[in-house]
């Protein structure tokens, strides 16, 4: 089934205190990352922002709110009013370890339903979600009260819940729901990411040794 992409980046970062899709990581900033892994089971991405030029990725189409100021709500909606097919995966821009594999195993999940979103132990993840294109008129009507909760039209929709058990099938929740808000989190992020590379190291040297004994 072909699906098409949104990424989220319009977010202000106030507690960042820069703009967390231009951050590094892995050679990469972290809106290129996202889009990469994207492309690995989608054809169109929308990044969905406060501009229409902000990244110049080729390929990538950039789209402004149409509700500008209701946050992520309004990223959605902007985002499924551009895409070209029924179904869109939807993620923020600052999840670092994000797996296209969750992207396409939720995919396959959504035909039957208008909202596929993993909840683990109670908490949902609807900014790393399945939405399809009949989510726009209840988006649109929540949009124009005023009303910027991501969840709330969920019970005009057909809602596919998706737990802990299924997930883990993909990788570890806390990795692949992980989010980049404060600088923090980032710095912690790094020192994750240099303490896996030593210790792929030290697996190496160890390897090494063992050849020239």
């Amino acid at each position: 089934m072909k699906a098409s992409g949104i990424i989220l980046a319009g977010g202000r970062s106030s507690r960042m205190g820069k703009d967390k899709s231009l951050m590094m990581y892995e050679q990469q900033t972290l809106i290129e990352r996202t889009v990469n892994e994207l492309k690995k089971v989608v054809d169109e991405i929308i990044i969905a922002s406060n501009s229409t030029s902000k990244y110049g990725i080729p390929g990538v189409i950039e789209v402004p709110d149409i509700y500008p100021g209701m946050g992520p709500l309004a990223g959605i909606h902007a985002g499924l009013k551009r895409v070209k097919h029924q179904y869109a995966f939807v993620i923020g821009c600052d999840m670092p370890l994000f797996k296209a594999e969750l992207a396409k195993f939720l995919l396959e999940l959504c035909p039957g339903y208008d909202v596929v979103v993993p909840q683990i132990d109670g908490s949902g993840e609807p900014l790393c979600a399945v939405y399809s294109k009949s989510c726009i008129e209840p988006i649109e009507n929540c949009l124009k009260d005023g009303l910027r909760s991501v969840t709330l039209f969920h019970h005009l929709v057909r809602v596919l819940p998706v737990g802990r058990e299924q997930i883990e099938k993909i990788g570890s929740p806390k990795e692949l729901f992980c989010n980049l808000n404060t600088p923090e989190d980032y710095k912690l992020l790094l020192e994750r990411r240099s303490n896996t590379d030593k210790s792929e190291g030290d697996h190496c040297d160890e390897g090494v040794k063992s050849e020239k004994q």
